[in-house]
């Protein structure tokens, strides 16, 4: 099926009106489209063509592990057989067996369409991977999934359109998903919408860092769950407002490939984004499986304009920054 390209352009807000202007192609190469493809229904969604991966680079989905194995150390970051490869592509083929494993949950029939930016957005994604993950980062940022103008138009966590393309100076290229709603276009760098969300969060890092490399040094943001989910009216669903066996099923097989991605990553501390993610952290501790006696256990507010108290976040945020220990990793 021929599927429309989009010059490129998370979080499921209020939606701003976003400036468009041009700028140069990035210095970086974008690595070849992989195929997309969104689902509706409730039944188990179809295998995806993925790019090549050998046997010996798959991490294989396993049962729960149970609660008596002991603690791991993730600031030693664990020896993979694909160690040979770079960080980011060792993190890609993560997130590419995340979404095949989470593609095959059935969902509930009020979830309409199902959007993975990991595949259709593929280039700007593995744009911002390639350029920003150059090795193990102290602080790791854990959201939780794309929102329909962020990460879902631009494969970037928190992607709001202008900090993508403007701060970040990223470019790519994008399939339209199939199953596209008329209510949630995907138009990629040319989308004119945005989220607060996205506006709050890397707004406050530009004004702190200046450039990007220089909050990337020591950070990286990784979303907990890579799919975005929404109703036939267009309203996001995300993984915390699904129901059922769904949730649960769904929650697990995050928490375990969030176990294998804190191997990878390897970070002193992690900073969850809003409740939902420190809560999945949180149950790794109670399972025995992190060790928070070797890494640092924060949670900063959810930059969502919908979340209660949540007038000058900029401001807020700032201050637990200074508060927690973590404004040394962003200005030095």
């Amino acid at each position: 099926m021929l599927r429309k390209k989009l010059k490129l352009a998370d979080d499921p807000e209020l939606e701003l009106a976003v400036p468009q202007s041009e700028f140069s192609l990035s210095s970086f190469t974008n690595q070849p489209k992989p195929q997309l493809w969104s689902a509706c229904s409730s039944t188990p969604h179809p295998q995806i063509s993925h790019h090549p991966i050998s046997a010996d680079d798959v991490f294989q989905l396993h049962d729960p592990v149970p609660e008596t194995q002991s603690a791991v150390n993730i600031t030693q970051p664990q020896t993979w057989e694909s160690e040979q490869l770079p960080l980011w592509k060792q993190v890609h083929q993560l997130e590419l067996q995340l979404c095949e494993a989470l593609l095959q949950i059935p969902l509930p029939s009020e979830v309409a369409a199902t959007y993975n930016p990991i595949e259709y957005a593929a280039e700007l994604h593995l744009a911002y991977m390639q350029r920003f993950l150059t090795g193990h980062k102290p602080v790791l940022f854990l959201g939780m999934n794309p929102g329909p103008w962020g990460m879902c138009q631009t494969g970037v966590p928190f992607g709001y359109v202008p900090a993508v393309r403007d701060w970040m100076q990223l470019r790519g290229e994008v399939f339209k998903p199939i199953g596209e709603l008329s209510v949630r276009p995907v138009d990629g760098l040319q989308c004119t919408r945005g989220e607060q969300s996205g506006q709050r969060w890397w707004g406050l890092f530009q004004d702190l860092c200046g450039a990007p490399e220089n909050f990337f040094r020591n950070c990286f943001v990784y979303n907990l769950c890579p799919l975005a989910f929404f109703h036939t009216s267009g309203r996001n669903i995300t993984p915390a407002e699904l129901k059922g066996t769904s949730k649960t099923r769904m929650q697990d097989v995050c928490s375990e490939f969030l176990l294998k991605a804190l191997h990878l990553f390897g970070p002193t501390v992690i900073v969850s984004v809003g409740r939902y993610c420190e809560d999945r952290v949180k149950l790794l501790v109670r399972q025995n499986l992190l060790d928070r006696d070797r890494v640092k256990l924060l949670c900063i507010p959810h930059p969502s304009p919908r979340s209660l108290n949540n007038t000058n976040w900029a401001e807020k945020a700032r201050q637990w920054l200074v508060d927690n220990g973590v404004m040394p990793y962003l200005v030095e």
